[in-house]
């Protein structure tokens, strides 16, 4: 290798490693985004696994047993439950009261004084 072959493998070697840092950068950056991204959905998931296990524990109170006499008022009442909570249904004769809240008065603003 020539001596001017050597100076700018040299001169190259180094402008390479003063450019790295700048690259390194710029990949944190999305990593911190990725990892941000990862940690919202992990947490989604814990969510989504706990309304999976409340949602089976549902349907294993619709089983009726039939060796099981009792099984059949459980059923039942988990679907009155149901009926009422979920999809807010009444049994035939029942009074349903509504309760509003009255709202705050409003107060009136600097501009609106005569």
């Amino acid at each position: 290798m020539t001596w001017l072959n050597r100076i700018l493998l040299a001169l190259f070697i180094t402008a390479a490693l003063a450019f790295l840092p700048n690259y390194e950068h710029l990949g944190a950056e999305d990593l911190a985004r990725v990892r941000a991204e990862r940690d919202a959905l992990i947490e989604s998931n814990t969510r989504l696994r706990d309304e999976i296990r409340l949602l089976d524990a549902e349907v294993d109170a619709l089983h009726r047993d039939p060796e099981d006499p009792d099984s059949h008022e459980r059923v039942d009442r988990e679907l009155a439950r149901i009926a009422r909570e979920d999809l807010n249904m009444i049994k035939p004769g029942e009074l349903v009261f509504e309760l509003h809240r009255p709202q705050a008065p409003r107060t009136r603003g600097t501009g609106d004084q005569r």
